[in-house]
């Protein structure tokens, strides 16, 4: 993929150079190859197979860069993560970018790497307190939800009973992209929402079982859904594919990320639309401004990584094909 030719926004301009250049040394250059652990929420879903992509695609453009990708087999699994960031400081890493599970939890170890001197990037998922980080490399997720509510809601010609699949608990990511989704439904006095409180978890499992269960409740009734990543999204796709009432198709259905389960649903029609989002930006960015601070560089406060609507129409659309098949998936 050609990184000039993604579309990323800057903002937040503000410095973050408290790691010193050793004597001798200009800002820009460095004496020796730095360190720099990558820990995703989880290394089994194909996005972050595509985030793992552009962080080694920046320790191969940099030669003053060296990576170490490590993180939970699943999302959710925070005790692991929590344990890969306290190793990665007691083996004296030069920074850490990090995708946090729980945007609560998470804090305490990246307090225990700022005390020691390990920087920290936050790239995908925000924690509730980002104080002392270094930059935020990450997708407006509010933005993206308010995308996809704003066409669910195309799609309905503003009525029609609707269900909001989250997540899971204080993932900010996706806690922000159902607000931005519930906010773009409020001006639709139509549309009412019969299931919005109602978590899935980390697994596509999880999201199978309730999707069942939603379906099962709701099912005759349903007539549009919004399902914030890949897991949520590939789940409920089975999970309407395998109801016998004819279901998919027929509600429209909005999902978040890539995945082979994902691009089908668009080839065939029973997946309207899905939010995509650029890993593999997102892993070279964060990768690119622990470089930049760890040099003594500048480093903006907030890389915002592009979001694109991808549907059954314009699957031929460059930005969109590249979107859907990032380099790790070909």
């Amino acid at each position: 993929m050609a990184l000039a030719a993604l579309a990323v926004a800057l903002s937040g301009a503000g410095g973050c150079g408290n790691n010193a250049v050793p004597d001798g040394t200009a800002a820009g250059t460095s004496p020796h190859v730095f360190r720099i652990a990558v820990i995703p929420k989880g290394t089994s879903h194909d996005f972050w197979a595509s985030v793992h992509a552009g962080a080694e695609k920046a320790a191969a453009e940099f030669d003053d860069v060296e990576i170490t990708w490590k993180g939970p087999l699943t999302e959710g699994d925070t005790a692991k993560q929590i344990e890969t960031v306290e190793g990665f400081i007691a083996d004296g890493y030069d920074g850490i970018c990090l995708a946090p599970c729980d945007a609560v939890a998470l804090r305490r170890p990246v307090d225990q790497a700022i005390q020691n001197g390990v920087p920290v990037v936050i790239f995908d998922s925000g924690l509730k307190d980002m104080d002392g980080i270094v930059s935020y490399v990450a997708t407006n997720n509010e933005r993206g939800g308010r995308v996809a509510g704003e066409y669910l809601a195309e799609l309905l010609g503003g009525s029609g009973n609707v269900v909001l699949m989250r997540y899971d608990l204080n993932s900010e990511s996706t806690d922000l992209r159902e607000k931005g989704f519930l906010g773009a439904l409020e001006p639709f006095e139509g549309i009412t929402l019969i299931s919005a409180d109602k978590y899935a978890g980390p697994t596509e499992s999880d999201a199978i079982e309730l999707g069942e269960n939603l379906l099962a409740n709701f099912g005759g009734d349903v007539n549009g859904i919004f399902c914030p990543n890949q897991s949520t999204a590939s789940g409920m796709l089975t999970v309407l594919r395998r109801d016998q009432r004819g279901l998919a198709g027929k509600v429209k259905f909005v999902g978040f990320d890539s995945g082979e389960n994902i691009v089908s649903g668009l080839e065939k029609g029973d997946l309207n639309a899905t939010v995509l989002q650029d890993p593999v930006t997102m892993g070279y960015q964060a990768v690119e401004a622990m470089r930049q601070h760890l040099l003594g560089d500048a480093v903006p406060a907030r890389v915002e990584t592009q979001e694109v609507l991808a549907t059954g129409g314009n699957l031929d659309d460059p930005t969109v094909h590249k979107l859907l098949y990032p380099e790790a998936a070909e």
